[in-house]
């Protein structure tokens, strides 16, 4: 048996696997890539197999002014200012012909395109010609299109804190030593570190509040983003990522997955017959599109409830 490892194999075991070349399936291309869109859209959503655990590494841009016509030289950590809005930034980098800052001063007064730029310090001037507003001054992170779940922002934290002996972390983990030689102690143990935990989020927490929005591919981090980022900074973020089959072509030969698009390629098929349904060709040939149609229709439930019972990652419970 051919293994499909490509969308064109894979449609072609699909086909197939109704009959053809033996018997014409008739299906237009567009709707076999429909269908195994679908197919694929729907074992992506549910199918434990089709993500992975992934952590991802985003580095957090600053808003960014390119500009011509330089005169002078900016200066970092001078604030430049818009000569036809008065918008102000504090420049936190220089890169090429372009000023990077964290965000505006004022966040209802912006910059605008084709004004003259000028330092506060240095006094140099250029003209504006592209703004590109970044992570900071969005509140936002990009997301690309195979992120399907975000669990968690990894905690942000400073070179220091982490490692001084006065960080409030360290204070309360200090004297987290326990002797388990005996029996008895590890119920102690347990409920201490749970009554730890709860000071760490109470007195220091570092978790953070979190909206993906998956439509917008954007994470929204409900935070200070000033105060707890730099410019370059890095964002670790815990999530769930498809497995692209572009990629990894083995995913085209998942059992669940073959099995599926069939279905969904043969309810297509009787669907297209049903308009034809009773008419009567040369030598009495009748066309079936209803029974084809309803025996698609008990597949694809018969194999939903499947994955939803079988395959589907268990519901996550927060309690609180």
């Amino acid at each position: 048996m051919a293994k499909p490892n490509s969308k064109d194999t894979f449609k072609d075991y699909c086909l197939r696997q109704l009959g053809a070349p033996v018997i014409e399936v008739n299906v237009d291309d567009d709707q076999l890539d429909d269908r195994v869109d679908e197919a694929l859209q729907y074992y992506q959503e549910y199918h434990t197999d089709a993500t992975e655990r992934f952590f991802l590494k985003h580095k957090v841009t600053g808003s960014k002014l390119a500009f011509t016509g330089l005169s002078g030289s900016f200066e970092v950590g001078e604030t430049v200012t818009g000569g036809t809005s008065g918008a102000k930034a504090v420049i936190e980098k220089i890169d090429g012909a372009a000023l990077i800052y964290k965000n505006l001063n004022d966040e209802d007064v912006s910059f605008q395109a084709n004004e003259t730029l000028t330092g506060g310090d240095s006094g140099a001037t250029a003209t504006l010609t592209v703004i590109t507003i970044g992570d900071i001054e969005n509140r936002y992170i990009p997301m690309n299109d195979l992120i399907q779940q975000v669990v968690q922002v990894m905690p942000i934290r400073d070179s220091v804190s982490s490692n001084d002996m006065f960080d409030v972390r360290y204070q309360i983990h200090l004297h987290d030593l326990y002797n388990l030689g005996f029996m008895g102690s590890l119920a102690e143990y347990v409920i201490s570190m749970q009554y730890l935990d709860m000071l760490d989020k109470v007195v220091d927490s570092d978790s953070k509040q979190i909206g993906f929005e998956k439509h917008k591919n954007q994470l929204k981090i409900f935070m200070d983003w000033d105060e707890e980022l730099s410019v370059d900074d890095y964002i670790v973020v815990e999530c769930y990522r498809i497995i692209d089959p572009d990629t990894y072509t083995d995913v085209y030969n998942d059992y669940y997955l073959k099995k599926y698009a069939t279905a969904l390629i043969k309810k297509q098929w009787g669907q297209n017959l049903l308009k034809f349904e009773g008419m009567q060709m040369p030598g009495g040939v009748t066309f079936n599109g209803r029974q084809i149609y309803d025996d698609a229709i008990a597949d694809i439930e018969k194999l939903e409830e499947e994955m939803r019972l079988n395959w589907e990652a268990p519901v996550d419970f927060y309690s609180g």
